[in-house]
């Protein structure tokens, strides 16, 4: 266990760091003095260790790591006004901004890098009324594309399909959409996907068809784009909102939910384990499956992150600044595996 200083609602794992699982995670104060802090977890004790403490402005509502870079990272952050978004640079202990959209897209929500192998330099950044892609190879970043005025409404998260890049997708209050950058239209629309509101998307990073969804109604829904009316996965274990459902980024069976309801739910979404195949998501009421949980934290959980190091780590963090780092049980891995 690790705790921080004060309240929090963000984490990342660090992508480009290959060799150690490694995270960001920055605290949401409201008087205090926020920071971002470098954890990992150490090699035999399944510790987690401080490598570094930055200062940071305001409340930080997000964090993504360059998958390219192990020392940059955005933030969205609230600094007495509206949300804005800044690429840092960290060096000599010390925040360098590479970028501020300083008003340029208000209301930020989430920051979603480029999943291109080797394109650090384009991001998607989702605001209240639309998502912008930002090229920031040019001086001061300029917009690439952007979703035309009224065309999206309350984006509460987005994720892009890192085996079809020309696809990203937005959760509109209880709505799912997913749009081609090529031309900024919709391919795909999800309407209700949720009762309530959809706080996060998720897009398999092994099946580009999966895309998982997690709401304010308590329900996880995995969604199949090739036949979207219904979700091949709804499951309903969680007694609050589900803040983050997050695939694993080697396994697509494996998900994981966070919610309000201060609990971490690990969820096998493979067919039955007798039949050996475990690469699809199963179509399932969700009645039978019956999920691992997590009960370490005694607030809301916020987020969850998979290890990009190692397939079977991941961190929970919850509002308190308490951050927990845990294994898929043996039980689960094994049926993965043989």
């Amino acid at each position: 266990m690790y705790g921080l200083p004060t309240s929090a609602r963000c984490a990342a794992s660090v992508g480009a760091c290959r060799d150690a699982s490694r995270w960001l995670v920055a605290t949401t104060a409201l008087k205090a003095e926020n920071e971002v802090h470098v954890l990992e977890l150490e090699e035999g004790s399944n510790r987690l260790e401080c490598r570094g403490v930055f200062a940071h402005r305001g409340e930080v509502w997000d964090v993504t790591a360059s998958p390219n870079d192990e020392n940059l990272f955005f933030t969205v952050f609230n600094d007495g006004g509206s949300r804005d978004a800044a690429l840092w640079e960290a060096n000599d202990g010390k925040l360098n901004a590479k970028f501020e959209t300083k008003g340029k897209q208000r209301d930020l929500r989430r920051v979603v890098w480029s999943p291109e192998a080797g394109n650090s330099e384009q991001v998607a950044l989702a605001s209240g009324d639309g998502v912008k892609i930002w090229d920031l190879s040019r001086d001061g970043g300029i917009v690439s594309c952007a979703t035309g005025l009224g065309e999206l409404d309350n984006v509460l998260a987005a994720s892009w399909n890192p085996l079809d890049h020309n696809v990203l997708c937005a959760s509109c209050s209880d709505t799912l959409r997913c749009l081609d950058l090529r031309t900024m239209t919709e391919t795909v629309t999800i309407e209700g996907a949720h009762e309530m509101a959809a706080r996060d998307v998720d897009f398999s990073k092994t099946n580009q068809h999966l895309l998982a969804s997690g709401g304010d109604d308590c329900h996880t829904c995995v969604w199949d784009l090739r036949k979207p009316s219904d979700p091949v996965v709804k499951v309903s274990s969680h007694s609050h909102w589900v803040w983050q459902a997050r695939f694993n980024p080697y396994h697509e069976q494996l998900l994981l939910t966070s919610s309000s309801d201060s609990l971490v739910q690990l969820w096998n979404l493979a067919q039955d384990e007798e039949d050996g195949n475990k690469t699809e998501a199963r179509a399932s009421s969700g009645a039978d499956l019956k999920p691992h949980t997590f009960d370490e934290h005694e607030d809301s959980v916020y987020s969850v992150s998979w290890s990009t190091a190692d397939p079977w780590t991941f961190l929970t963090l919850s509002y308190d600044g308490r951050v927990m780092c845990n294994q898929v049980p043996s039980s689960v891995k094994y049926k993965i595996l043989l």
